[in-house]
């Protein structure tokens, strides 16, 4: 089933402007009896499927890989401050140091 909604993604759905939302694929391609939502999440997870506000679609140019590399770092961001915020007000509470210091590692790559 992955190899199949790839092939589709690359032939109805490469570049950006021909992105689809999860339900719209579902609905067009893959009948409801075959696959249910969850296990298309899971597999689409596994693919090389690029997002952005309009759906999702297999890249073709550079660009949008740049442009989903800035999509999920808006997403990402929010998340670290999330974390870092939590961590701060419970210092008592981390076990694992080293485990915070790698974070706070790849989060400085994001500060910049």
């Amino acid at each position: 089933m992955k190899e199949k909604v790839l092939r589709i993604y690359k032939e109805y759905h490469s570049g950006r402007e021909n992105a689809i939302t999860r339900d719209r694929f579902m609905s067009k391609h893959i009948p409801a009896f075959i696959i249910s939502d969850r296990e298309f999440r899971q597999i689409y997870s596994q693919l090389p499927i690029c997002t952005c506000s309009k759906g999702g679609f297999y890249p073709i140019r550079p660009e949008e890989i740049l442009e989903y590399r800035d999509y999920l770092r808006k997403k990402a961001i929010p998340l670290f401050e999330r974390f870092r915020r939590v961590c701060n007000a419970h210092p008592g509470l981390i076990d694992d140091e080293g485990q915070l210091e790698l974070f706070n590692e790849v989060w400085g790559e994001y500060d910049k």
